[in-house]
């Protein structure tokens, strides 16, 4: 089982549920995850598209070629241009 948690009011206004859990068999890239998921993810495809969002697997900032295998926790988290609905702000010292 992984666990998808998604952050940032952008997003949470988007999806209908911002935690979910999704079965696996085998590790896949986190692209293919939301890629097989379209009832979950197809709503944050306009996000990703405009290269809004980062991933995390398990704590650790990822891309999308990264694997996701059973046990993983995910977090998807809004990063627009729009500062009152980003999930969080980096600082880039």
């Amino acid at each position: 089982m992984v666990k998808v948690f998604m952050f940032g009011h952008a997003l949470r206004e988007a999806v209908e549920d911002p935690e979910v859990e999704i079965s696996l068999e085998q590790s896949v890239s986190l692209r293919q995850l939301l890629d097989d998921q379209p009832d979950h993810f197809q709503v944050i495809m306009p996000f990703l598209e405009s290269h809004q969002l980062m991933f995390t697997i398990n704590q650790k900032i990822s891309t999308l070629d990264a694997a996701v295998k059973d046990g993983d926790i995910v977090k998807i988290t809004h990063q627009g241009d729009d500062s009152s609905a980003d999930g969080a702000r980096w600082h880039n010292p």
